[in-house]
């Protein structure tokens, strides 16, 4: 598995498994994707996610799911080692 070096104070995701264990724990999370704010999480029910007046639905709780989501033409999973944390 691959890991980003970390830095004291670090807003990134270590590995893509970190970000995959975040979902899997249902937590909701705030990220950055290419300086945009995203959501992630079950406020009322399924997930979702939600940026600005957007949001997506989810069928599934499937981590996977939300890793192969495609924000600005490249599925999340692809994105972790950019992704910024503001709130996990």
């Amino acid at each position: 598995m691959k890991k980003r070096p970390s830095k004291p104070n670090d807003d990134r995701f270590e590995s893509l498994n970190q970000l995959r264990e975040a979902l899997e724990m249902f937590l909701e999370i705030r990220i950055l994707i290419n300086n945009v704010e995203w959501y992630i999480g079950t406020p009322q029910g399924p997930r979702i996610i939600a940026s600005g007046d957007f949001d997506y639905t989810f069928p599934t709780d499937d981590a996977d799911a939300v890793l192969d989501y495609v924000v600005d033409g490249k599925h999340i999973r692809d994105q972790w080692r950019d992704i910024r944390i503001i709130v996990m």
